[in-house]
């Protein structure tokens, strides 16, 4: 799954980098350094986040945690990050969503679960006017990429899932992350009908 956010100067869609923060890594991340400076849970996921957030540390303490933090990130793509407590990979990432909830697959484009309701009813393809960076990405899935589909911000909002409370999400297996935490970290990128995501699925 990937983001594109349309350019108000030219009128075309563009696909954004690494502006989300994978949730794997970061409780990774947590994890050692609630261990290393023992913290509490609430200490630690307040601090991190606001580190990758760029929150300006409140206290010399937290300074001192966000220079321990920046000093262990390491950007080698070869990194085996859960082999390694002394360095942290690089939580961005330009994916918004990596989880495997086969239930949500269902109701994005009805893989997995069939019998769940598809949010636009049908499965739309690439679109016409994607850009050529995630038509690239595409390419180079070939047949492995199946099931290609899209939504602005505005029709995942305008969705049946959206307007479910918590309890009807879980019930129904889709659960809340998707349509709260990662549809929300959406909203905060523009207009909710200029920005969409773009994905397919692996064979």
């Amino acid at each position: 799954m990937y983001v594109e956010k349309k350019n108000p100067n030219t009128g075309r869609w563009e696909k954004l980098d690494s502006v989300f923060i994978d949730d794997h890594v970061l409780r990774h991340i947590k994890g050692i350094v609630t261990n290393q400076f023992g913290l509490t849970k609430d200490e630690s996921d307040t601090i991190i986040l606001n580190y990758f957030k760029g929150v300006k540390p409140k206290n010399k303490w937290e300074s001192y945690i966000y220079n321990h933090i920046e000093k262990s990130i390491t950007d080698d793509p070869n990194f085996l990050w859960w082999a390694d407590s002394s360095k942290f990979p690089s939580p961005y990432t330009d994916q918004p969503y990596t989880g495997r909830n086969y239930d949500l697959f269902g109701a994005l484009a009805g893989v997995r679960n069939p019998d769940i309701e598809v949010i636009s009813g049908w499965v739309k393809g690439l679109p016409d006017d994607v850009s050529d960076t995630i038509c690239r990405l595409s390419d180079d899935w070939g047949i492995d990429g199946h099931s290609h589909n899209y939504f602005t911000v505005k029709e995942l909002l305008d969705s049946n899932y959206h307007k479910m409370s918590d309890e009807e999400l879980h019930t129904i297996g889709v659960g809340t992350y998707f349509f709260r935490d990662v549809v929300n970290s959406l909203l905060e990128l523009g207009d909710p009908e200029d920005v969409r995501i773009v994905f397919w699925f692996d064979n």
